[in-house]
C-alpha cells in the first residue's frame, strides 16, 4: 500500500506524470496489470541510492572534527558508508517523468533507438488509486517522492530515504517521480520475499485507473498505429478511446 511519510517530497495528486515504454513493456503491462519495480543494482547510473561522492569525503572530515584519529576515522567511514550504500540491493524502484506536456528527448531516450513504444499520461493521485484498487496480494510499503538532483546531501546523509531520493544533477532532465520498496536484511527484520529481491518485484494495478491517455510513438507511420490500436483493443477495449496520437511530427 501507498504510504505516506513527511520525510519525502511528494507532489500534488493532480500533477501530471509520464512513463515512456517499448512495445514490449507496454503489451506486458497490459497482459499482466503489474508495475514492474526493479532492484536499485539493475539500474544504469551506478551511483543509484549510493551516498554522494562529496558527502562521503565530508563524513570523513567531520570524524576528523570530532577526534578521530586518520585510521580511527577511515574504518568509520568505510563502516557507516558500508551500512548505508549495501542497502542498495535491497530496494525496488519505479520511475516515472514529471511534466506538463510530452518530452521528445524522453522519447528517444526511454525507447532506446527504437521507434515503437508509447508513452503513459496519468497523474499521482490516479496512480495512487491504480496500486491501491490493484490489491495486490503481497502487501508490502511503497513510498512516492520527487527525486532532488545534486551532488550533496545537506542534511542526514546517511537517511535511506534520503539517499534513495537523491540523484546527480547530470539527470536532472529526468525530473522523476520515484516509488519506492524497502526490504531489510534477516538480521534486521527482514523476512523471507515470494520474489527476487535482485531482480525485483511485481505489483498488481487497476490499468484503466492507472492510464489517463495512451501517446503513441512520433517515430512511426500510420501502419503502426492501426496495428497498435487494434492491439491495444483487442487486451483492453476501454483503453481505445484514450489512445492519443503523439504531437511531435518526427517520422
Amino acid at each position: 500500500m501507498i504510504v505516506k511519510d513527511k520525510r519525502l517530497n511528494k507532489p500534488h495528486g493532480n500533477t501530471v506524470i509520464w512513463r515512456y515504454l517499448g512495445l514490449d513493456k507496454f503489451l506486458d503491462l497490459l497482459a499482466s496489470n503489474e508495475l514492474f519495480f526493479t532492484n536499485a543494482k539493475k539500474m544504469t547510473d551506478k551511483h543509484e541510492g549510493v551516498i554522494p561522492k562529496r558527502n562521503e569525503k565530508y563524513i570523513l572530515k567531520q570524524l576528523k572534527s570530532e577526534g578521530f584519529n586518520d585510521e580511527e576515522a577511515k574504518y568509520e567511514s568505510q563502516k557507516r558508508l558500508h551500512q548505508t550504500n549495501s542497502l542498495r540491493a535491497l530496494t525496488l524502484l519505479n520511475c516515472w517523468t514529471i511534466n506538463q506536456h510530452e518530452s521528445y528527448a524522453l522519447w528517444k531516450i526511454y525507447l532506446g533507438g527504437a521507434k515503437s513504444g508509447v508513452a503513459i499520461k496519468t497523474t499521482v493521485s490516479k496512480l495512487e488509486r491504480a496500486i491501491r484498487i490493484g490489491n495486490d496480494p503481497y502487501d508490502e510499503d511503497i513510498f512516492i517522492s520527487k527525486v532532488n538532483y545534486t551532488d550533496f546531501i545537506n542534511d542526514e546523509p546517511e537517511s535511506r530515504f534520503n539517499v534513495t531520493t537523491t540523484k546527480n544533477k547530470f539527470y536532472e532532465y529526468e525530473n522523476e517521480l520515484r516509488l519506492f520498496i524497502f526490504n531489510y536484511q534477516k538480521s534486521q527484520g527482514g523476512t523471507k520475499t515470494p520474489y527476487d529481491i535482485s531482480i525485483g518485484r511485481r505489483v498488481k494495478v487497476d490499468v484503466n485507473e492507472l492510464i489517463d491517455e495512451i501517446y503513441l510513438s512520433p517515430f512511426t507511420g500510420q501502419w503502426f498505429d492501426k496495428t497498435m490500436i487494434n492491439i491495444i483493443e483487442k487486451y483492453n477495449p476501454d483503453l481505445k478511446i484514450k489512445i492519443k496520437n503523439s504531437e511531435i511530427l518526427d517520422e
